[in-house]
């Protein structure tokens, strides 16, 4: 027995650890470990058995009065009153299993002593409902550790493949499980719904590969079709079928023996020296109906927090508002779920900027939406259209929701904009897309501001330049003509630049001697004449 093993053993049996391994050590030479599946006979191997012995001990009633009392710590006391410890209770299949991969994963967890803790602080605001969820619908707690190994409980996470969200869904996949997925809102990275999907979808992968998890997460990662066909080679080889004696992509082959290798290590975090967020056994946000599109700011406003608290509770929501068509649901911290529905229902229809556009002759209702990002089906639903025919002169009603660039405010009349660069040093645990959260601006002007590729990683430390319009009141309270120096950004068209901006493209061309047709790059600065 290697002393891996020797040391797996030792994590694995905190309370009567002395006797158990003294067991183990008379039946070594006899009972060699397996490297595969359980053993349920008598041949089973001396890791299995102790392991088996553990979950045994673990499932036997409370102690009886005439036992002597275990004090507990208060580490102890906090971890039994912390989700995590119904999550650990609830671990059922990974003590059937041990080989060296799974040592080897146990040794990487190891060697990062603060991953866990990072990641359970940031799973802190879903966890409690992803556990219910589960429990709900019966299932093994060990996928409430998968996103561990999908995203690091990263609900805003992006992979080099576009997989996104918690659960790393694919858009095909997304769609077929019902996510929904448009200009406005991205089920991938609402929590709550592509764990709802998640779980559909593992349960459905379940039954299809006979009731085998190992094989179910690994089509989870893999595909149905890549884990098939390996079952399928094997089967005509005459071999075994079983997870371990596929030939699977490499980074399937380490996916399942991670994630049994985390379900060990959280069977007991204490006594594995794992360090989590004791985050308490109960709700820690509420999901209120916001009844209809409202702006996220206001919705901020109304619930008594900041927007950064907003946006890391509902980052399914792409543009700062939920989506004209749904949905409008909003997660709050759940102190702040009363509040916002008093506030809300003294609030009245005002819930977003509304934009009135002019059609003008040759539009049509896929150039509009294009002109102002947003949807044909948004512009129909608004605007009670029946189907695509509209006439020059009449007006569209068009939601907006306040943020950069945007027509200012009533309450900000009175107020000029100026450009302003600032320097922002990456925390501990930041991505582009939080980021660009935090200062409402979009992760392609981040990319291009700091001259950054899709693949690179930022760091701890690193400085972000950060681009934006900062408003600052004029002298004199008299109207003013200004004129903003504007620099053409990567993806940007006259259209894009003139619907930010509240004026025409028209006058875009008049001010910077441009045709219509004429072709803008990025760097390329234009003049905006803005009437204040």
């Amino acid at each position: 027995m290697t002393d891996k093993k020797n040391r797996l053993r030792r994590r694995a049996l905190p309370v009567m650890i002395a006797t158990l391994f003294l067991h183990a050590c008379t039946t070594l030479e006899q009972q060699p470990a397996e490297t595969g599946q359980t053993a349920t006979t008598s041949s089973e191997s001396t890791g299995n058995r102790i392991r088996r012995q553990r979950t045994e001990s673990l499932s036997r009633p409370a102690q009886t009065p005439t036992e002597p009392t275990i004090e507990l710590s208060d580490e102890e006391i906090a971890f039994q009153q912390s989700v995590w410890y119904r999550i650990s209770e609830g671990l059922t299949f990974y003590h059937q299993y041990y080989n060296d991969q799974i040592q080897d994963e146990i040794d990487w967890f190891e060697g990062h002593p603060q991953l866990m803790e990072q990641v359970s602080e940031r799973a802190a605001p879903f966890i409690y409902e992803i556990v219910n969820e589960i429990e709900k619908r019966g299932l093994p707690m060990e996928l409430a550790l998968l996103p561990v190994i999908e995203s690091a409980y990263r609900p805003e996470a992006k992979s080099h493949v576009n997989a996104a969200g918690l659960w790393q869904f694919m858009g095909a996949t997304a769609r077929g499980l019902g996510l929904k997925r448009d200009w406005w809102y991205d089920g991938r990275h609402d929590p709550i719904a592509s764990t709802s999907a998640a779980l559909d979808y593992l349960e459905a992968l379940h039954q299809q590969f006979n009731e085998d998890w190992l094989l179910a997460l690994a089509a989870y990662n893999a595909g149905q079709g890549t884990i098939s066909r390996a079952i399928r080679r094997n089967e005509n080889q005459g071999k075994a079928t079983d997870f371990w004696s596929l030939r699977i992509p490499g980074e399937t082959q380490q996916h399942v023996p991670r994630l049994l290798a985390l379900s060990y290590l959280m069977a007991d975090p204490l006594g594995n020296e794992i360090k989590i967020a004791m985050t308490p056994d109960e709700p820690a946000i509420a999901r209120v109906d916001a009844g209809g599109q409202i702006d996220l700011t206001l919705a901020a406003e109304l619930a008594g927090i900041d927007t950064d608290t907003l946006y890391a509770l509902n980052p399914g929501y792409l543009q700062w508002a939920t989506s004209p068509l749904g949905p409008h649901w909003i997660n709050l911290p759940v102190d702040q779920a009363d509040l916002f529905e008093s506030a809300l229902a003294e609030l009245g229809d005002q819930r977003t900027t509304w934009e009135r556009y002019t059609i003008q002759p040759g539009d049509t209702l896929g150039n509009i939406a294009q002109q102002f990002r947003t949807q044909v089906s948004v512009l129909q639903q608004t605007n009670n259209l029946n189907g695509s025919m509209i006439r020059a002169g009449d007006t569209l009603l068009i939601p907006r929701a306040y943020r950069a660039g945007d027509p200012m405010p009533t309450a900000l009349a009175g107020m000029t904009e100026q450009q302003q660069d600032r320097r922002y040093t990456v925390q501990s645990g930041d991505t582009l897309w939080r980021i660009s959260r935090q200062f409402r601006v979009s992760v392609d002007d981040l990319m291009s501001w700091n001259q950054l590729q899709s693949d690179d990683v930022i760091r701890p430390g690193q400085q972000i330049l950060i681009r934006s319009q900062v408003l600052t009141a004029t002298i004199s309270g008299e109207p003013e003509s200004s004129t903003l120096q504007y620099r053409v950004r990567p993806g940007d068209s006259l259209s894009r630049i003139a619907s930010e901006h509240n004026v025409s493209v028209r006058e875009l061309v008049l001010w910077n001697s441009i045709s219509e047709r004429s072709t803008i790059y990025p760097g390329q600065e234009l003049q905006i004449q803005r009437n204040h």
